[in-house]
């Protein structure tokens, strides 16, 4: 757009006259600043015709999740072989492009990748076409989300295929959604790209709404897990992030859940789309693979930004806040000895202390079949408690004297709030009042009732985070044993 207005050609010819060779790299090295995605929105779109029973794809696969980087590569792999010859069975995808569009570019995304195709080839998944009129007929299936893959020699290229009789289903749909992947950049867990993935497809539908399904139906489909959470309302949460992630980004529609009650317990969910009068979506390019507010809270726990990469890679955001909401409810309890927050979230990740829906439980209760609605309306059945009782950080070494380590620091910082008078006491809550806020439960405390148990456990936890926002080095705890007598 510069060429066009007369200051910068004049400039350009001027340049040009004395040195031809200088001028022309200068430009080069602006010109990808001012490449964005939006100004070339029609032309660059990467369109995936998503068949619908790909949408709601439920995970019945006992050895794995089906997370959110996998339905991302999913989605690559599939837009990439329906530009491909029909007749092709056997596709070769660059890996950078591969990266491009999942938006996971680190130094070692290849190991990584590894992981995360035999991943893929060891998840099955069940298809199910939902009908909207009596008439038409469902079709059921179940298949492995890829047959095989193989990184080449040269290390830059991806080899795959897919089980002949899917490909079929997947590569030329009948019926299907029409998806943009640049849309992938912008959410950050599986649960809110796969809900706007199935929602947009009843866009300008007559109904303007989902199909109802029982909602532990809709659980699994949305957390990628093979079981269904315990109870509705750990279910909700998740949705509540996943609605407003969806209503945040999308600028054709909203979503509002609608939900009926059967003998008093949750029954039927769906979803109805309002229409909005909006520009065209903006789809620039901004991956990222942990939330800046999940990541954020979770270096409020004392979490590295490695760590907090590392664990965005294994695990879905919406399993990362379910033990994140334990921890923090661990650390509020009266009496409670949490002395390294990330050492405790570290563990509650390992031993999925909250519970939350994943392979995990599949494996223990031997069952990886399709949650079925219940006649009555009843909920399903909590699975069954990992064997690890959730009370502390697993009992190695380091875990320990982390534990010891933190323990011996929240005792002197409790220490000395204890001495302080009243009026000090005062003063100190209301220096920390906005990180109290962040507490509803531990700041209704103080606004009622003022420095209680809670809430003072709850300042001592804020201090503990602002004075060692990392987790201490191995010369730190050399120190602690020694200082402490300890070997």
């Amino acid at each position: 757009m510069d060429s066009e207005t007369p200051t910068p050609r004049a400039t350009r010819q001027k340049r040009t006259a004395g040195a031809t060779t200088d001028t022309s790299p200068a430009k080069r090295k602006r010109a990808p600043k001012l490449q964005v995605v939006r100004d070339v929105e029609p032309s660059k779109a990467v369109e995936l015709k998503k068949a619908t029973e790909a949408l709601s794809m439920r995970n019945v696969s006992a050895a794995s999740d089906f997370t959110f980087l996998q339905r991302k590569l999913y989605n690559t792999l599939l837009q990439f072989a329906q530009q491909r010859p029909r007749e092709e069975m056997v596709h070769e995808i660059p890996i950078k492009q591969v990266e491009d569009n999942i938006g996971h570019t680190t130094s070692n995304s290849r190991d990584y990748l590894k992981k995360v195709l035999v991943s893929m080839s060891q998840t099955q998944v069940e298809f199910d076409y939902k009908g909207e009129s009596p008439g038409r007929k469902s079709e059921w299936g179940i298949a492995n989300l890829i047959a095989e893959a193989y990184i080449l020699e040269d290390g830059q290229t991806l080899r795959f295929s897919f089980p002949p009789d899917l490909k079929r289903r997947l590569l030329d749909p009948a019926i299907f959604n029409l998806i943009d992947l640049r849309m992938q950049y912008h959410f950050s867990s599986f649960s809110a790209l796969t809900l706007h993935e199935i929602t947009s497809r009843y866009l300008g539908s007559p109904m303007g709404e989902t199909y109802r399904a029982h909602w532990s139906e809709w659980s699994v489909v949305l957390s990628g897990s093979a079981t269904p959470h315990a109870e509705f309302r750990d279910f909700n949460k998740m949705l509540g992030r996943a609605i407003d992630q969806v209503n945040s980004i999308e600028r054709r529609f909203r979503i509002t859940p609608h939900v009926t009650k059967l003998n008093r317990k949750m029954d039927k969910l769906w979803f109805k789309l309002e229409t909005l009068i909006q520009p065209g979506l903006d789809l620039g390019p901004s991956p990222e693979l942990v939330s800046q507010d999940v990541s954020k809270r979770l270096k409020a726990l004392s979490l590295s930004q490695k760590d907090i990469a590392e664990l965005g890679m294994t695990h879905d955001e919406e399993y990362l806040l379910a033990q994140a909401d334990y921890t923090e409810a661990q650390m509020r309890k009266e009496g409670a000895n949490v002395a390294s927050p990330a050492a405790y979230f570290k563990a509650a990740v390992a031993n999925n202390y909250a519970k939350a829906p994943t392979q995990q439980k599949a494996a223990e209760t031997g069952k990886g079949k399709k949650p079925a609605a219940s006649k009555s309306g009843d909920k399903a059945k909590p699975a069954p408690a990992p064997s690890q009782a959730p009370k502390a950080a697993p009992s190695n070494q380091m875990a320990d004297l982390l534990e010891q380590w933190g323990a011996a620091q929240r005792e002197a910082i409790r220490a000395q709030f204890m001495v302080l008078s009243d009026e000090q006491k005062k003063e100190l809550a209301e220096k920390y009042e906005t990180e109290l806020r962040k507490d509803d439960l531990a700041y209704s405390q103080y606004r009622s009732k003022g420095l209680n148990t809670m809430v003072i456990n709850c300042l001592v936890a804020i201090q503990f985070q602002e004075r060692f926002p990392e987790t201490p080095s191995s010369e730190t705890l050399l120190q602690f044993l020694l200082g402490s007598a300890k070997i």
